[in-house]
């Protein structure tokens, strides 16, 4: 009050009126500057949460997003190798029609749980019978299901997850065109499938997420016809047509917020239309609880108060500087608990999750990212992104130099010296002004997923050659064995009246010649035949100290240096003998690569429940170009090579349910990865 008392006496010699005027004068100054307190803290109070309720809806769609492109990405996979299963079986079956024998037969051995064969009439002419099932009669009409191919409009259909005629759990079917007419269809157990959707689904999120019961009452993803996800408290919800809120946020892009009522109290809700690769398939409603925010206005309110019954007392100035201070420590308190809610969020997500501010430092960074790009948060946070994250640094620039809304790439990182294939959503962060404070990125590694696609491509890349040397191995063999047979008889029945020994050795040079390429045919029609299997269960570190000997004979015999580590205490089912000639075969693909002085090194170990193989030398290694093509049948880089050493080794391998990475080390050599199922 010192700021506006006058002495005393001076107080004394102005007329009542003129205090009275003053004192009003002075109220209504402060009772202003009270209520524009409120109003700002207020407003603060909302920016909060407007700015919370963005980040969770951001996460959530995020989540949800990748959630269905996982699933569908899993579920493609599997469906196009049933297809390309399937197509195998006509192609085999127009050449000689499929029997229900040979179904079952086939069926045992490629995975596939039941195949039938129908003719153009619907009429099932083959099938197979699974071993732990008794013969059962159809349970509905196939002309039904397969009408689009018997009528011709498509030749290959997906009919989809049914329960199996044995009541034994879900089937995957599907279904393609015949060659000889009609349709074959086969099944595989679709239990794995169902797990993934139960386990990667936007409910399975959205109960997880609503699970924190600290700041969320309720979340609800719903289309104009039905609730489609909710958390467990939502029986049911208004339809979104009949409600003219929720109608118009259906259509927008941006979050819209408001306060509304649910159970008798209000709730602070946001509303996002769920948009999924352009298409609009709902609306994702978050109904946040307003406790603190309802706490912090009534606080206010009584701040506003007793501010103005101090008022009448001289002490408005200080309470008001004590109060204004209080403020602070509230609003700074809610902060802290939207910023402790944003990074429970945040720690749940799957993905990796990085923020940078306006200059381009790392101030956030997810328990996720800090696995996946095998850094730490206490070192990153303050530090320049174009450091820690060189291949990132880029998109952050451009999208805060550009303020784009939003940017997608895909793109390779090298983390601890191996090279990750990414996929980063980044969005712009920005402040009520629409000023730029940084950007947000979302990681999520694409390199199983691409290193899956390589194998299968190989494999089909492979399973094509080898019907094409089976094909052309049985078109030679019968004009082949003509010609051994005639040049026996040449050699037998006829004397030449003169040279007869240069006839001799000519005649028996065609006979051993015949011989040689029947030897190579039988090595084509052999690569052709999948390698039938006597599985054992095997200790995979006594497997390899049994085996040794013989490789490291061949390592020594060049004068490489060979070790051997175990300690992978790993069970396996293998064919041991079809196992030991695939690492002999790499082994030695690695010993000639090698010059003599250099090293061989076998490491074995496991993985979550993966078995894991690791053939490393010190050679020249092979070429990025070159890399793509060593498994391909009769590809080779030697003079006298078959090029079907790495191939054969690639096909027992995958028939033993693994697959075979390659991977160059600097600064020189190769390392090939065998990864193998635990039994």
């Amino acid at each position: 009050m010192k700021k506006f008392g006058l002495p005393g006496k001076w107080l004394l010699m102005f007329p009542s009126k003129y205090l009275g005027g003053l004192f009003f004068f002075l109220m209504a100054i402060f009772l202003g500057t009270t209520l524009f307190e409120y109003q700002y803290r207020k407003s603060e109070i909302e920016h909060i949460m407007r700015e919370e309720a963005a980040l969770l809806i951001h996460a959530l769609t995020e989540g949800a997003d990748n959630a269905i492109t996982g699933y569908n990405e899993n579920s493609s996979l599997l469906i196009g190798s049933l297809f390309n299963q399937l197509r195998l079986l006509d192609r085999i079956d127009k050449k000689n029609a499929l029997t229900s024998a040979d179904l079952t037969e086939i069926a045992g051995s490629g995975g596939m749980y039941r195949i039938n064969i129908f003719d153009r009439q619907g009429k099932r002419i083959a099938f197979n019978t699974p071993p732990d099932h008794e013969p059962v009669a159809q349970q509905c009409d196939p002309k039904l299901q397969l009408q689009p191919i018997f009528d011709g409009q498509t030749d290959s259909l997906v009919v989809g997850i049914r329960e199996s005629s044995s009541k034994r759990g879900q089937r995957l079917v599907v279904a393609v065109a015949r060659s000889r007419g009609g349709a074959i269809t086969g099944n595989i157990d679709a239990s794995r499938l169902i797990n993934l959707r139960r386990q990667l689904g936007v409910g399975k999120l959205i109960q997880k997420i609503g699970a924190d019961t600290t700041g969320i009452d309720y979340i609800i993803w719903q289309d104009t016809t039905a609730i489609l996800a909710a958390t467990p408290n939502i029986t049911g919800a208004a339809p979104l047509l009949s409600d003219s809120v929720l109608a118009r946020a259906l259509l927008k892009r941006k979050p819209t917020t408001r306060l509304t009522t649910f159970d008798g109290r209000k709730v602070f809700e946001v509303l996002k239309p769920f948009i999924y690769q352009g298409t609009n398939i709902g609306l994702l409603r978050i109904g946040l609880k307003t406790d603190h925010f309802a706490i912090a206005l009534t606080k206010l309110r009584t701040r506003f108060i007793m501010l103005a019954f101090l008022l009448c007392f001289g002490g408005l100035v200080m309470l008001n500087l004590v109060m204004t201070r209080k403020s602070e420590v509230r609003m700074a308190q809610a902060y802290e608990r939207a910023q402790a809610f944003s990074s429970i969020i945040l720690e749940s997500m799957a993905d990796a999750v990085v923020a940078v501010n306006a200059d381009g430092r790392v101030t956030l960074m997810n328990i996720a990212a800090e696995g996946l790009l095998a850094l730490s948060s206490l070192n990153a946070l303050g530090k320049e992104v174009k450091l820690m994250l060189p291949e990132c640094a880029e998109f952050f620039t451009l999208i805060m130099a550009e303020k784009r809304s939003s940017l997608h790439r895909e793109f390779e990182c090298n983390v601890a010296g191996k090279t990750l294939f990414l996929a980063g959503n980044f969005t712009l962060i920005t402040g009520s002004d629409h000023s730029v404070e940084g950007a947000l990125g979302v990681l999520r590694d694409l390199s199983e997923q691409r290193s899956m696609q390589r194998v299968i491509n190989r494999q089909e890349k492979l399973s094509a050659m080898g019907e094409l040397a089976s094909g052309v191995a049985h078109e030679i063999r019968n004009p082949l064995n003509a010609i051994g047979v005639l040049a026996q008889r040449l050699d037998i029945e006829f004397s030449p009246t003169a040279d007869e020994a240069e006839y001799r050795q000519l005649v028996r040079a065609v006979v051993s010649e015949v011989h040689r390429v029947n030897a190579i045919i039988q090595r084509f029609l052999k690569f052709a035949r999948p390698p039938q299997l006597v599985m054992v269960k095997s200790n995979l570190d006594d497997f390899m100290t049994g085996y040794r000997p013989i490789l490291q004979g061949e390592a020594e015999a060049k004068g490489l240096l060979f070790t051997l580590q175990t300690g992978s205490d790993a069970t396996v089912l293998i064919d041991r003998e079809l196992m030991q000639q695939a690492l002999l075969n790499i082994i030695q693909n690695g010993v000639e690569a090698t010059e003599p002085g250099g090293m061989m090194k076998i490491a074995l170990f496991s993985r979550a429940d993966r078995a894991i193989i690791e053939i490393t030398d010190t050679g020249r290694g092979i070429p990025e170009k070159e890399r793509a093509r060593v498994f391909n049948l009769y590809y080779t880089t030697k003079e006298d090579g078959t090029g079907m050493g790495l191939s054969i080794a690639n096909q027992i391998v995958q028939s033993h349910g693994g697959i075979i990475e390659l991977e160059q080390r600097e600064p020189q050599g190769t390392c090939f990865r065998i990864i193998l199922p635990l039994a």
